[in-house]
């Protein structure tokens, strides 16, 4: 039988985590989040003050964290976890779930779980990475970024309450709605893609689409469609993982200090583009311009990057031959795998070129314009 969440949705229902916590049988949980997200959390759910806080995590965590956090819960007596905030504060919460069920490090990492199931109530601060819907989680292993993925890292129950998102920087907006739009049409076009999953790719996609400009400028309907939106995209990776986009992304944020959603949308016009080339992917691409409301598939790469420019995410300057021949050398393989098309070495090196080539200002004005008429 499948794992089925339970999920509040609402502003202000964070302040409804007992309630959930009751319904999972949750005894004592351990939080983990970073503050000013573990403040609220804690404001708004004043029976949990005395319970134990971890956030001795980075942003990109790392096992050796959760292994101090499973350390923590064991000191503490805990019999469960709630993480809030982005999804480094959720990931560590699996990591750490992931060594409790089996302390033993490599037993983790392979996920040869059989221990005993902890619940887990994850409460996004952000609006975008999913995380509080899938199975999987990133983290390092002595400086190797490595996938956690298994059933049992499920989230049990979520919150989605959009007054956290009220305060993130805008930057942090616009980079997280990226990353669910990602999720969308990677989702969608994904080898893996089924009815069931181009439904909420499709939820994901047009959630992001109209609302993120009504978002940007505070309206607190659209921060919660946005979150739903989020959940929506997560859900659709769960059941098909990402593609090529995701696995391009990831040097370019460690590389040139972007975010990670920011990175996912500077390829994945150019990847569009490359896809055009394939008459099989022809339908995939009409349809999900389709459903875009968008009448021709040479029209949405063009979209995203007037996107991008209208958001003022730049693209990193065009790189130097080693820097591009570690972008081409590491890019994932097992995410390139889900990608509906074969990408040969040469076509992810022009991948990269093209999506780090300036447009010229004409071409800007008719991206940007594109945009701009959208909605």
């Amino acid at each position: 039988m499948k794992h089925v969440q339970k999920v509040i949705r609402g502003r202000g229902k964070i302040r409804d985590t007992g309630k959930l916590a009751e319904a999972l049988n949750m005894r004592r949980p351990m939080i983990v989040g970073l503050e000013p997200l573990s403040g609220v959390f804690l404001r708004g759910n004043p029976d949990y003050a005395d319970r134990p806080v971890f956030s001795a995590f980075h942003a990109n965590p790392d096992l050796s964290d959760a292994a101090a956090g499973a350390e923590s819960f064991r000191e503490n007596g805990c019999d469960s976890l709630i993480s809030v905030g982005g999804g480094s504060s959720i990931d560590t919460a699996k990591a750490i779930k992931a060594l409790l069920q089996d302390p033993a490090e490599k037993a983790a990492l392979n996920m040869l779980t059989d221990g005993t199931d902890l619940p887990h109530i994850a409460i996004p601060g952000t609006a975008g990475t999913g995380s509080e819907a899938t199975q999987f989680a990133v983290v390092y292993a002595e400086g190797r970024k490595v996938s956690l993925d298994h059933e049992k890292l499920l989230p049990d129950g979520v919150i989605l309450d959009a007054s956290l998102l009220d305060t993130l920087p805008d930057y942090h907006k616009k980079a997280c709605a990226l990353d669910a739009l990602c999720h969308g049409i990677e989702s969608y076009w994904s080898r893996a893609s089924s009815n069931d999953s181009r439904v909420h790719a499709f939820l994901a996609i047009l959630g992001v689409l109209d609302n993120l400009k009504a978002y940007l400028a505070g309206d607190p309907h659209a921060a919660e469609e946005m979150l739903d939106a989020s959940y929506q995209g997560g859900k659709a990776i769960q059941m098909t993982r990402t593609t090529a986009a995701h696995a391009m992304s990831y040097q370019l944020t460690k590389h040139f200090g972007i975010a990670h959603g920011h990175a996912c949308m500077i390829t994945l016009p150019a990847l569009w583009e490359l896809m055009e080339e394939d008459e099989n992917l022809n339908e995939v691409l009409t349809d999900l311009s389709a459903k875009m409301r968008l009448g021709s598939a040479l029209i949405p790469p063009r979209m995203f990057r007037g996107m991008l420019s209208a958001l003022q995410l730049g693209i990193p300057e065009k790189p130097d031959a080693a820097t591009l021949q570690m972008l081409v050398d590491t890019v994932n393989p097992q995410r390139l795998g889900n990608h509906p098309m074969t990408l040969t070495p040469e076509q992810i090196r022009n991948v990269y070129l093209k999506s780090m080539t300036p447009m010229t200002d004409m071409e800007k004005q008719m991206c940007t314009d594109l945009w701009q008429y959208y909605t």
